[in-house]
Parts: C-alpha cells; structure tokens; sequence
C-alpha cells in the first residue's frame, strides 16, 4: 500500500496548480484510504488510495476508473479528475452531501431511478457474475488457509438452487455497481450520487436490485417500491421471485469476500464476526419457506 505522504508528493506532481494543499482522512471504508484534498484556492477532491491485495476480489483498477467516467457521463457519479496509473490513484471531485435514509420510500424510489440510468447506459470493460465470484472468493480464502465456516457445506447447497433458479431467468447484460451498501450514496442539493465503483463491470441488473435489497434490510414492502420504481409498472412473480434470491445469495457473497479479508486484512476489523453475521442471513432466508415459492416462480 502507498503511504499518504507518498501520495502527497506524486499529487503534488501531478497537479502543481494546486500549490500548496491539506490532506485529512475520510472514514469509513473497508478496502482502500480515501482522503480529502484541500488545495490553497478552496477546492476540494478525493484521492482514493488502493488497500492491500485487492486484485484478490478482481478489482482492476483502470476498469474502474473507465466505468467511474461513463458513470459521471450520465449524471450519476462525481468527476473523475484524475488516476495515476502506476500508483492506482484515482482523483475524484468532491461533492458536498448527506447519507441516504434507507427506509425512506422516496429515497428507495430515487435509487430505483438512479439504477435504471446506469442499466441502461452504454457497454462499460469488465464483467461481474455473482455465482463465478463466490467460488473465487472461496477458492482464495482457501489459498490464504482460513478456516471456512463449518455451516459452509450446507449453504453452498442452497445456493447451488438458487444458481439454477436463475439460470432460468432472462437475463441481459447491463452496466452494473455490484457494492450497493448505503455508505455508497450520497444525496447532494441537485441529486443522487454513486460513488466507489471498483467492483463494478458488466452483469445482471438483478444482482444490482438484490444487493440493494439486502444492504437496505428492505422488507415486501420495500422490494415492491424498488421494483416498481424500477421497471415503471408492477412486477410480475417471476420478477419479484428473481429479485429475493439475488437478494438471498447477495449475503453468501458478503459473507467469502469477509473470509479473504480474514487472510489477507491488516485493518483492526473482525471480519469473521462480519463474515457469520452474513452467512447467518444468508441461512435464515434460504431455510424460510418463501424460499421454495421463489425457486419455483423465478423464471416462469
């Protein structure tokens, strides 16, 4: 990992109109360091400091700077101002906002619109496909020797039906996020931001709902305004059936990228305890008996 007084010096480089300027540590994030960039003539970016290892969750980091530009194309992401390749960089605008509330119906309405932009912009590099990425995270958490929860067995057969399920399903390939966490949004005076798109690529728009769902705790209630607001009429069975078990299976993918973590980390994060706190979720949905009326309408 590159030290902020590394960055410092390659930014200052880099943008020697800036002159002098101040760097202070944004909290929050799991993954990389982002900071706060104050330069002497009152503006103001984020330099986004890549964490240890993250090729390890296939994150490439100049797919993400491309996507970040299609994404601040159609209005939905800050500017990207700039990435230092070398050092994977990116440099972002600031944007002044507040947290999203995310039992808000109206806010839930707002991302559904947000989302059907970005599935409907143009053909992004990178691909994102949920069942592939869970066996990787696996796979690598195994490289790292950690030990796997022992429930493990029994939640890769569930999710084995749930994969079928939706093998089932039309499914079209779109631009997508894939980290739909709260912490992602920003609401500014004009309109709603998405930020951190290293994970995303091109994929299932599905996914993208589900992760959503799952990250808001939305219940029927919810997922329904989501859906709604998404397609712009109401969803059929299968839709509403699609959307649960991306939902379901989002927390199984949590649940191995928090084992990678486990090996490869040096945060003071307890990320087992993260990690069974979505492989817990993730059993709880899967044994409920909504389960097998999903399976059977996906895709009917």
């Amino acid at each position: 990992m590159i030290s902020t007084e590394q960055a410092k010096e390659l930014l200052g480089a880099e943008f020697p109109g800036w002159g002098s300027f101040t760097f202070s540590p944004i909290p929050g994030g799991l993954t990389n360091q982002n900071l706060l960039i104050e330069t002497g003539s009152g503006e103001k970016y984020v330099a986004r400091l890549p964490g240890k290892d993250t090729g390890l969750f296939g994150i490439n980091r100049q797919t993400e700077h491309a996507i970040s530009r299609v994404a601040w194309n159609i209005g939905i992401a800050p500017e990207p101002v700039a990435f230092i390749a070398g050092h994977e960089i990116l440099v972002t605008r600031f944007v002044e906002g507040v947290p999203i509330e995310t039992n808000n119906s109206a806010t839930i309405r707002e991302v559904a619109r947000l989302l059907r932009r970005l599935h409907s912009a143009p053909e992004v590099p990178g691909t994102f496909d949920l069942p592939s990425v869970i066996e990787d995270y696996i796979s690598t958490a195994r490289r790292f020797n950690v030990t796997l929860p022992g429930q493990l067995g029994e939640a890769l057969e569930y999710s084995g039906k749930i994969i079928n399920a939706i093998g089932r399903c039309p499914r079209q390939m779109a631009p997508c996020h894939n980290d739909l966490i709260a912490a992602n949004f920003l609401q500014s005076q004009d309109r709603l931001y998405l930020l951190d798109w290293e994970y995303a690529g091109m994929g299932d728009p599905y996914v993208d709902l589900g992760n959503c769902a799952v990250n808001f705790c939305m219940d029927e209630a919810g997922c329904r305004t989501l859906m709604e607001s998404y397609l712009d009429r109401e969803p059929s069975a299968a839709e509403m059936a699609q959307l649960h078990l991306l939902r379901v299976l989002s927390d199984l993918r949590e649940a191995m990228w928090s084992y990678v973590q486990v090996g490869i980390s040096t945060l003071d994060v307890d990320f087992h305890a993260y990690g069974m706190k979505h492989l817990d979720r993730f059993l709880l949905n899967a044994k409920s008996d909504s389960l097998k009326t999903w399976l059977g309408a996906a895709g009917h």
